[in-house]
């Protein structure tokens, strides 16, 4: 009862059209389509005496229905993993033209771009910190 209870099941979440024929179909395809005609000519009250008197057939719809949960979630976290990752390849692309383009306009004028990394500025952001502290050292109490 349970593989009867299943297949009736997916039949009738597929229905016929939601599987249109294509002039090329895999076996997988073609297996599925037989799946929703074989099931389309039953009546509901056939599935709904598969569904009583199967003692399973809650925990199969229960599992169906947990099974396609699970494959939406997985398919969200996958798409928003690949738009981070574009989105992380277009802002380094930005930082780079924007360098890319400052060292330009630099050369245009005949100067040598002076390249500064990250450390630099981390370094440059150090001392200048460190300047204002020293200089709040000065202030005199009379």
């Amino acid at each position: 009862g349970d593989a009867e209870f299943v297949t009736h099941m997916v039949g009738r979440l597929l229905d016929q059209d939601m599987l249109p024929p294509t002039p090329v179909m895999s076996k997988e395809y073609e297996a599925l389509m037989e799946v929703a005609e074989m099931t389309a000519g039953d009546s509901f009250d056939l599935f709904f005496g598969m569904f009583k008197y199967n003692e399973r057939a809650q925990e199969h719809m229960t599992a169906m229905r947990e099974n396609l949960a699970s494959l939406e979630r997985q398919l969200a976290a996958r798409e928003a993993y690949l738009m981070a990752r574009e989105e992380m390849r277009n802002s380094d692309r930005q930082r780079l033209l924007v360098e890319t383009r400052l060292l330009l306009q630099e050369l245009a004028k005949g100067g040598i771009p002076e390249i500064k990394s990250e450390h630099d500025s981390e370094v440059a952001k150090h001392d200048k910190q460190t300047t204002e502290i020293e200089g709040e050292g000065d202030i005199s109490i009379n």
